[in-house]
């Protein structure tokens, strides 16, 4: 591979730096002191020894898209949830088995659930239905 050489001129400071094998140092450190030669120059350096160059590695860099924002999935629990807040009469669990699709264990574990945060709440035994929200007019008055 082939060795880097280089000089460097400061001509504010009249400084020199020439870098490279030792024939290109001695070859050129000479003709550039004859041609700067003067009471002013300061400081001269000399390098025999090129700098180790890194080989670079080109990176391929890929370029991302903004995604569009995802749609709202519908999980189980919203559409069981939705079919019984949707009867106003109320649903069974049955009716729920062939309208989902799910089993009976995924429906009474999704009605548990439902229930506890009160989103549903039982009819009679088996028969579901959507929680009617109370209007502060209609709360009994006490005297």
């Amino acid at each position: 591979m082939k060795k880097n050489s280089r000089i460097r001129f400061n001509p504010v400071t009249k400084e020199i730096e020439v870098e490279g094998s030792e024939l290109f140092v001695k070859t050129y450190f000479n003709k550039l002191q004859a041609m700067i030669s003067g009471p002013s120059q300061k400081t001269v350096t000399i390098k025999k020894e090129p700098r180790a160059v890194k080989p670079t590695i080109a990176k391929k860099v890929k370029k991302t898209r903004k995604k569009a924002p995802a749609e709202k999935k519908v999980t189980h629990i919203d559409a069981v949830v939705s079919l019984i807040q949707g009867a106003p009469e109320g649903i069974s669990t049955a009716e729920l088995k062939t309208k989902t699709g799910l089993n009976e264990r995924q429906i009474w574990s999704i009605i548990n659930r439902a229930s506890k945060q009160g989103m549903i709440q039982k009819i009679k035994r088996g028969i579901y239905s959507g929680v009617v929200a109370v209007e502060a007019s209609e709360e009994p008055k006490v005297e």
